[in-house]
């Protein structure tokens, strides 16, 4: 998933968008094809309507018609998509709801977590992090969490070596915060030395 948290206005929003969010995996359970599904509701945010502008203007587009959108959606996806997401863009149309296609996403894929007792945590750090890294901080918050991590690393130079992880909405306690924060020193020394020694490698070599 090429994916970030998304941002709701309102408390309202959000637990509609849980609403519609069960319903759907609901729906793909009963399938037993929920990978499909959340791979298909991905490729729509992120692929299909991020690249296409005239659907998003048929789809989102405050002047077009319910059953102009009914049309454009059987056009689009009636045949491509698998059935459990085509009916649902279809529900979402009849109640007016398809312009909260981005925020249902990210409710599926919080739920489907939650069910599967997962806990998708986002990595931030200045360089792409070792597997050993990466180990050690799963390791961590599974012990807090008592889940499965699952961790989403993002490379973010502006940290400067440094690291910060984001749990959904949680703040982390302290003690798990200590050892968080004692990898992330470890990383800093890493990024230090590893500069120094490019240094030395350069000076001996003039």
């Amino acid at each position: 998933m090429a994916e970030t948290t998304e941002e709701f206005a309102d408390i309202s929003a959000k637990r509609l968008a849980s609403v519609y969010a069960q319903a759907l995996l609901n729906s793909a359970e009963a399938a037993h094809d929920v990978p499909r599904v959340l791979e298909e509701i991905d490729s729509l945010v992120d692929d299909v309507l991020a690249k296409n502008a005239h659907l998003r203007e048929l789809l989102f587009g405050a002047a077009v018609g319910r059953k102009r959108r009914e049309e454009a959606i059987e056009k689009a996806f009636k045949g491509r998509a698998c059935d459990i997401v085509f009916k649902f863009l279809l529900v979402l149309n009849t109640h007016e709801r398809l312009d909260m296609i981005r925020h249902i996403r990210h409710a599926l894929h919080e739920l489907n977590d939650e069910r599967r007792r997962h806990l998708r945590v986002f990595v931030y750090s200045a360089q792409k992090l070792t597997d050993d890294f990466r180990k050690r901080i799963a390791d961590e918050v599974q012990k807090r969490f008592q889940l499965d991590p699952i961790l989403v690393p993002i490379v973010d130079p502006t940290l400067l070596g440094g690291l910060k992880l984001r749990i959904g909405d949680q703040v982390l306690d302290a003690t798990v915060r200590s050892k968080l924060d004692n990898l992330r020193n470890q990383l800093i020394e890493k990024s230090s030395h590893e500069i120094q020694s490019r240094r030395d490698r350069f000076s001996s070599a003039e």
